[in-house]
């Protein structure tokens, strides 16, 4: 049996709908939108670090690390961002907006982050910050994690965290 042109044609429609769909699964990076002072990242591929500006993507699984004096701010999605302090080390470790709700890790490595949520995403959101000592899961506010000393610390400024112990995240 011969297909018809018109088969084909909504045969590669679907196609391209389906990869469209499929791109949006995991978007591949955050945008910087402030990079201060020094501000590098390094690829997931684990490349030379390289420096970022204002505008740069950063990529799913890359390394950002500021140095002295230095912070940047990357959009993670159009309701959440993270501010990241001079002397930090912090992995875009995964997003996915296709999720319900959508689900954001970020690894806070050292130093201290600050999450920036819209108050109005706290049912659109699964944000969390993995510490050496726990992970820090946002129920729709803003909040910074420290690493010192290999321990994460979390300050809430308003709403709620939950805070899940290394232990627990592991199913120990």
């Amino acid at each position: 049996m011969k297909s018809s042109p018109f088969c084909f044609f909504v045969s590669g429609a679907l196609t391209c709908l389906l990869l469209t769909t499929l791109s949006y699964a995991e978007p591949e990076s955050g945008t910087v939108t402030v990079a201060v002072g020094d501000v590098q990242v390094i690829s997931g591929e684990g490349a030379a670090a390289v420096p970022l500006e204002k505008g740069d993507k950063v990529a799913v699984g890359s390394t950002v690390v500021t140095g002295d004096d230095s912070r940047a701010v990357v959009v993670i999605t159009p309701r959440s961002a993270i501010r990241i302090a001079a002397n930090s080390e912090v992995v875009l470790e995964s997003i996915d907006e296709v999720a319900t709700p959508s689900d954001i890790l970020i690894d806070l490595k050292s130093g201290s982050l600050g999450a920036l949520l819209k108050p109005e995403a706290a049912t659109e959101l699964d944000f969390k910050v993995r510490t050496p000592s726990g992970v820090a899961a946002a129920r729709g506010t803003f909040y910074s994690v420290v690493v010192k000393d290999g321990k994460g610390f979390a300050q809430v400024k308003e709403g709620r965290v939950e805070i899940i112990p290394t232990e627990a995240e592991d199913g120990q």
